[in-house]
């Protein structure tokens, strides 16, 4: 009985069937929590300036997130920031309709033409994404929390962030160490979690700047995605003070990154709308800067998913260096 539950919970069919049913009751729930009406006459009237300054923030966000990326793939390999940025856009667009790891993965099939070995893309994957939780998880979730309930033990998540930090550091400084954790993997047979420490040692040790370009580039993303929720909460009549737009944003980040519903589908909207109401700012408002910024997704995806072969086309150049050997 079990075996059978477990193969059905694994089966993707079902388990994007459970998302769908997911996504519409998160949506149903954000309905029954707002002024319908109201929220249909501030959606179908928005301020035009901000909310072209959202899609033009929006491009900055997307612009951010593939140099952060490319930032760490160049500290191994020697690909081009144009030819990096097409299969980026390809990869961004498509987990717009799916899990974000769906999304990861085909930027890793994808560098595949540059001959970037699959163990390595999904290495420095893996990097950034545990770069980008942290920063998520020790930073803006206790900011956010702290708006919401005025406690400072809450700065007891970035103090153990830090400690767990300067731990790995210090054990990835002895060889003796990063030798005695591989044959350890290497008997559990994680070869994942093997390549994922080799990377991340070798960053450490020798590319340490690479890394810093990554957090930097990580934060300034933060700080524009706070910007792209602003401005659409402006072009909803909303006037909300930055730094907890910035707070929140960033937080209701980590809920997307949660394979609850289809590509965080109501759940990142509902997130918003809650803690946001929390706070004081109109819930119908809210939801509707929250769909501004949703539509332009869904939109500027499928443009770019339309035309996918012919941008990756163009922005690989002809006579593009080979990737595939890392960098002395």
């Amino acid at each position: 009985m079990w075996t059978k539950m477990r193969n059905l919970l694994n089966h993707r069919h079902f388990r994007w069937s459970l998302r769908l049913l997911v996504t519409v009751f998160l949506i149903g729930w954000i309905l029954r929590s707002i002024d319908v009406e109201e929220f249909r006459r501030v959606a179908l009237s928005p301020a035009w300036p901000p909310l072209v300054a959202m899609v033009l923030m929006a491009w900055v966000f997307v612009a951010l997130g593939g140099m952060k990326f490319w930032v760490l793939f160049r500290a191994l390999t020697p690909v081009s920031l144009r030819a990096f940025m097409g299969y980026f856009l390809v990869a961004t667009a498509l987990g717009s309709f799916t899990p974000a790891t769906l999304g990861d993965f085909s930027l890793v099939v994808l560098l595949r033409r540059e001959e970037i070995p699959l163990h390595q893309s999904l290495s420095i994957m893996v990097v950034d994404r545990v770069v980008t939780v942290s920063i998520y998880a020790a930073l803006f979730l206790p900011l956010t929390l702290g708006l919401l309930l005025q406690s400072r033990l809450l700065w007891l998540i970035p103090v153990g962030f830090a400690i767990a930090g300067g731990l790995v550091l210090a054990l990835n400084g002895h060889p003796g160490v990063r030798a005695v954790i591989a044959r350890l993997l290497e008997r559990l047979r994680l070869s994942a979690a093997a390549d994922f420490l080799a990377t991340t040692s070798h960053l450490l040790r020798r590319r340490p700047w690479h890394l810093l370009g990554n957090i930097g580039l990580t934060l300034l993303r933060c700080v524009s995605a706070g910007m792209v929720v602003q401005f659409a909460l402006w072009a909803a009549g909303e006037y909300a003070p930055f730094l907890p737009v910035l707070y929140t944003t960033n937080s209701l980040s980590l809920i997307n990154l949660l394979p609850i519903s289809l590509a965080g589908l109501g759940a990142y909207e509902g997130g918003g709308v809650a803690i946001f109401g929390r706070l004081g700012l109109d819930e119908e408002r809210v939801f509707a800067a929250l769909v501004y910024q949703r539509v332009y997704i869904i939109l500027y995806s499928l443009l770019i998913l339309l035309f996918s072969r012919l941008l990756i086309r163009w922005m690989r150049p002809p006579a593009d260096v080979p990737s595939g050997a890392e960098l002395p």
